[in-house]
């Protein structure tokens, strides 16, 4: 199975860092907690850029990206987001945060030109963490968005 399902798309929390929404990312059988701000995009923003970048990456077999931590552009430092790089019948799926000050010219429109090639070693030598999914589960969960 893979996916990211927002628990109550109708109760947000204010958890000290303006009001979030409980969801679950689930990958095969590893499934995560994550608390997703909605104060600039609503359950449903998420849903539709989920919805465009898994288009793009599944059509072009590259990767795409699931944004999981929206703020406004302006006042924004970096986001947190899910990538998942594509390769026939598996997909790998790594935690990734973006610091924008990294792309000094940072354009939402053009988000999946932010990453780079599917690396497993950091610029440090270790192992980068990721999970193996099944294409197909990902073509699901597109399916259902």
């Amino acid at each position: 199975m893979f996916g990211i399902f927002f628990e109550d798309e109708n109760s947000p929390f204010d958890n000290g860092y303006g009001k979030h929404l409980l969801a679950r990312i689930r990958l095969g059988e590893y499934s995560e907690e994550l608390h997703i701000p909605v104060g600039y995009w609503s359950s449903d923003e998420y849903k539709r850029n989920w919805k465009k970048s898994l288009a793009t990456g599944l059509e072009k077999r590259d990767h795409s990206l699931l944004i999981t931590s929206m703020h406004d552009p302006v006042n924004l430092n970096f986001f947190s987001s899910w990538v998942i790089y594509y390769d026939k019948e598996n997909s790998f799926v790594q935690n990734k945060i973006i610091f924008l000050e990294d792309f000094p010219k940072f354009d939402l429109s053009m988000i999946e030109n932010y990453i780079g090639i599917h690396e497993i070693i950091n610029e440090d030598g270790f192992r980068i963490s990721e999970w193996v999914v099944k294409t197909e589960d990902v073509i699901s969960f597109y399916n259902e968005l």
